[in-house]
Formats: structure tokens, sequence, C-alpha cells
């Protein structure tokens, strides 16, 4: 890792995007990547071994939200690092922010950020950040794909999500009709490769989502 590399916090509402180095002057020092509790749903039933499972019983396993902590640091004079703590805090504290990693670029997580801590002791100053994420980590770039007449193989990543549908003319997907237009988040995808046979061509477009 680079004394540049970073996290870039994007503000879900302003839009404005702050990089930890180039913006706010702190170096990373330690980053903690939760992974998603799966939320399991169990009944001891009396006379039956063992509990039964319901986790499942939507059709699949759903998760909780996922922690991200991050540990910066700075070399700065105290009254300085005053004036960095202040400019960091307003910006992030409360805040949802779309939150990009130096080590995993072609992914970001949605959260909102809260300051856990931050001193300054002699010229060290130190600052922890906590984001409480959604589950999933989302694909920088919106996934497209092209349908033409006949069987198509759409393959999505971990996250189940439903697809905009965009179509010229009428279509028939997988036996049910279309009519010409975009229909927003219409064709569910699981994860792995859906089958969907189309009467004509189409666009799909989705966002995919990793574990």
């Amino acid at each position: 890792m680079k004394i540049s590399d970073g996290v870039k916090f994007t503000s879900i509402n302003s839009s404005v995007t702050k990089h930890s180095y180039t913006d706010f002057g702190v170096i990373l020092t330690e980053q903690n990547i939760g992974i998603p509790p799966p939320k399991t749903y169990t009944v001891d039933i009396e006379g039956m071994d063992g509990n039964l499972d319901l986790s499942e019983s939507f059709g699949e396993v759903k998760y909780n939200n996922r922690t991200l902590k991050f540990t910066f640091e700075s070399i700065e004079k105290i009254t300085d690092w005053q004036a960095r703590m202040k400019d960091i805090s307003s910006f992030l504290h409360g805040q949802k922010m779309k939150i990009s990693i130096w080590s995993d670029p072609d992914f970001y997580y949605i959260g909102r950020c809260s300051i856990d801590e931050y001193n300054s002791s002699g010229r060290l100053g130190k600052i922890v950040i906590s984001c409480d994420c959604e589950p999933f980590k989302y694909k920088q770039n919106i996934t497209t794909f092209s349908l033409v007449v006949g069987d198509n193989i759409v393959n999505n990543s971990r996250m189940t999500v439903f697809a905009d549908l965009m179509n010229e003319s009428e279509i028939t997907i997988n036996a049910k009709t279309y009519s010409a237009g975009t229909h927003l988040r219409t064709i569910k995808l699981i994860c792995g490769a859906n089958k969907l046979i189309s009467s004509g061509d189409a666009t799909l477009t989705f966002q995919e989502g990793e574990i």
C-alpha cells in the first residue's frame, strides 16, 4: 500500500467526493472489511432432533449489514490537526456515503459513517471511522446485456437483482409479454446463469453485487 492509497467517500445526498489522502491529508494505516452475517431462523420443535432451519423460507438466505472500519493517521501540528478533524467530521459523521477502497477498486459500498475516535499525542493525530454498510458490495459499472431472439444466458453475481428492460417493440421473455418501452426492475436474475428465451432483441441493465 502506498501512502497515497486510501478511501474515497462520495456523499449520497450531494454527490461530493472526498479522498482520505488527497482531500483530508490523512494516511490509511488499517482497514477492516467485515463480512455480512447471514440472517438465520431456526425453530426448536419438541420431539425432533436438532432444529428446523427456515433461513431460506423466502427463497434465499438474507443478510444483515456489514461494518467497515478504517484507521487514519496524520503527522502535523496539534492546531492543524484540530482544523483537519473539523473538516472530516463535518463531511462524514452521520452521513450516508458511497465508499470505495484502494484494495478493491472495481466495487463500492453504501453505508452511514461515524467517527468512533480521534485523538492527538505529540505530533501524531489518529482517527477511526466506522461505516454501517449494506450487505452487498456493488460493481462500479452497471452491467449491460443485449438480448437476441432465442435462448440467452445472462450471468449475474451473488446478489439477486431485478434488471431494467428496454425494448423498441413488443417482446415476450420466458412466456411473459412486455409492450415496447422501458420497464424498470422487471426481469429477475439470480446468482449464476439465467436462461431467458426472447422473441426479439432488447437490452437489460442491472447492478451486480457481491458478498
